[in-house]
């Protein structure tokens, strides 16, 4: 009986190890990854440039590349790994590659940036003018905060470690010009009288709040990598300014 038992026992590792499968794997697109590497979650710039300009039904990455090989069933591989091609959702990605840093912290990351509130220049100096007369506006970016081009730096412990640096863009313009009307979205900074290219004549007197909105964009770079594009963009509101028009009076002056 014992006998027979290891037999049976043998019989069916045997037939165990005859049932080949595929088994997958995935790691995160980058050249010096590879399955069963110690980098596999290692992040670089062309794993989320392949997924750039994605909505989040496409995928926002980092990108994932997919691999597969015949294994019997006791796991003895019985054959190299094939490249099954890229994935936007490394979260679906199959064992055992999930990257640390995702676009998702990224995003979040941009959203709480401390972006600049942009305020206007208004000629003529003194934020008064004069009723029909052209009143020409220019953006100024105070100290505080972020402005395009300059770089945030978060904090690495919510970055999943990484050393990340997230870079503002200007995406547009919209000027609110306090009476009801506006300009814009534009990429014009606007400028001074004569050469400006952003003025509003206003039809009647009183005291309005101008403004300028800027739709912000930004980029990402991870340990000093390539700039890469954040799927995300966040409108904020520009600083009120207090503008006077005022009504001209002619008067006749006898000499």
């Amino acid at each position: 009986m014992k006998q027979i038992q290891a037999e049976a026992a043998v019989a069916k590792k045997q037939a165990a190890k005859a049932r080949v499968h595929w088994e997958y794997t995935s790691v995160v697109n980058c050249p010096s990854n590879a399955p069963g590497s110690a980098t596999g979650n290692d992040f670089c710039a062309q794993a989320a440039a392949a997924c750039e300009g994605n909505t989040p039904a496409q995928g926002l990455g980092p990108s994932v590349r997919i691999f597969r090989r015949l294994v019997a069933g006791d796991g003895t591989p019985r054959g190299a790994w094939q490249d099954r091609g890229i994935t936007c959702f490394p979260e679906q990605a199959p064992n055992p590659a999930r990257p640390a840093l995702t676009m998702q912290m990224v995003v979040a990351a941009f959203h709480d940036t401390d972006f600049t509130k942009a305020q206007l220049s208004v000629q003529p100096k003194g934020n008064v003018t004069l009723v029909t007369l052209p009143t020409y506006f220019e953006v100024a970016w105070p100290s505080s905060g972020f402005q395009p081009g300059e770089i945030d730096r978060p904090n690495p412990a919510r970055m999943a470690g990484f050393q990340v640096e997230i870079r503002p863009t200007m995406r547009s313009v919209t000027y609110v010009y306090g009476d009801g009307t506006t300009s814009g979205p534009t990429s014009s900074l606007g400028g001074p009288y004569p050469t400006g290219d952003v003025s509003r004549a206003y039809a009647k007197a009183g005291t309005f709040a101008v403004r300028a909105d800027v739709t912000y964009g930004g980029q990402f770079r991870v340990a000093g990598g390539a700039w890469v594009d954040i799927p995300a963009q966040v409108v904020v509101r520009g600083t009120d300014e207090p503008l006077e028009v005022r009504t001209a009076e002619a008067r006749l002056v006898s000499n």
